[in-house]
């Protein structure tokens, strides 16, 4: 992303990794200064965004970083890869050429690995120093303040225990993997409680439930193991005024009713290709749920033609969408060329303009 915008648009709090220009091994203790603030400012705009993340390491919103998740130092640097150890113990292998991410080393192996395991404290009032100026600035300049939060099932298997693993216990420890997730949800939830005191508005919950096949655990096990964890961050988060949305990829139609009845207020990628059915998804659900998304996974990989019918097509969702929609792209820009890159940016501001006009 960072080789597609301005120069002034991005510095050592932009991205959720620490810095590779210039090298670094964790965010700075020093407090954010007021640039780095303008400069996370100027990123939204380039990217045509209504919300900025807070946090070093939280700039882009409806995603991952910042504070309110674990977050990694880097322990060993190549010019072919580097090592991440994330809080809570698992390591991040992101080989550069061709990218790839590995993980491993999860730190819960057996039941017994749970008492043992060592997670920040999220309570603690200096790791959200930033914060309150953060939000501050950000909603100064018309923006609106985000906070993410790892998800209550990917956050499982992403960074604490093998995905394997996290399957098969889901199924023969159900008692032991319903603490497993409580211990986590907790922390999470003492987090979103700093970043909310401290003027955060939306809080952003990225957790993959399915891909193009559907659900990758049942409907009934989202329910059962995940569904009241939502059901609580909604109460917490509305409580305070502030706003819910959840990233999942996949198709999750099954499990959308249950997602639109508890509250939530954003739901995204919505990839048009694992969700075939989206015109009908949004009206039906679109006067109770803003519908965020609409593009491709692959959207780098098609022609400019092509990227102009994609958008268009998903902003049309707009005239269906009774609470609103968020015209959003998934991944691959760092693919593009700058050229490639400005065209699309004129596409999308275009085509949200005639939609707008409509």
């Amino acid at each position: 992303m960072l080789k597609l915008a301005p120069a002034d648009c991005y510095d050592e709090n932009t991205l959720s990794l620490p810095s590779d220009n210039p090298p670094s091994i964790g965010y700075s203790e020093e407090p954010r200064t007021l640039e780095s603030r303008n400069r996370a400012v100027r990123m939204a705009q380039h990217l045509d965004t209504a919300a900025i993340g807070v946090g070093k390491g939280g700039v882009t919103s409806f995603g991952h970083g910042g504070p309110a998740e674990i977050q990694p130092v880097v322990i060993e640097r190549t010019d072919q890869y580097k090592i991440l150890q994330y809080e809570g113990g698992h390591k991040r292998r992101v080989n550069f050429n061709p990218h790839s991410i590995r993980y491993y080393d999860f730190p819960i192996k057996k039941e017994e690995d749970l008492e043992n395991l060592k997670l920040p404290d999220m309570k603690n009032p200096e790791r959200f120093a930033d914060i309150e100026e953060d939000s501050r600035a950000f909603k100064e300049t018309g923006f609106v303040p985000t906070a993410s939060i790892q998800g209550f099932f990917a956050g499982l298997h992403n960074s604490f225990m093998d995905f394997q693993d996290t399957m098969i216990n889901l199924l023969d420890k159900p008692d032991f993997m319903k603490r497993f997730t409580t211990v986590l949800a907790e922390m999470s939830f003492d987090a979103v409680e700093m970043v909310m005191d401290r003027g955060v508005e939306i809080i952003d919950i990225c957790d993959d439930l399915g891909n193009a096949d559907g659900l990758l655990i049942s409907p009934d096990m989202v329910r059962r193991f995940f569904l009241p964890w939502y059901e609580e961050l909604v109460r917490v988060v509305h409580k305070r005024g502030g706003y819910v949305h959840l990233h999942s990829h996949g198709n999750i139609s099954p499990v959308l009713p249950d997602f639109v009845s508890i509250g939530i207020d954003i739901l995204n990628p919505f990839d048009w290709e694992e969700n075939p059915d989206l015109p009908e998804l949004v009206k039906t659900y679109g006067d109770r749920l803003i519908f965020c998304g609409g593009s491709v996974c692959d959207l780098y990989k098609h022609s400019l033609e092509e990227v102009e019918y994609i958008v268009r097509r998903a902003c049309s969702l707009a005239s269906v969408a009774e609470k609103g929609f968020i015209f959003m792209g998934n991944a691959g820009i760092e693919d593009l060329t700058l050229e490639e890159w400005e065209s699309w940016r004129t596409i999308s501001l275009r085509a949200r303009e005639e939609c707008l006009k409509d």
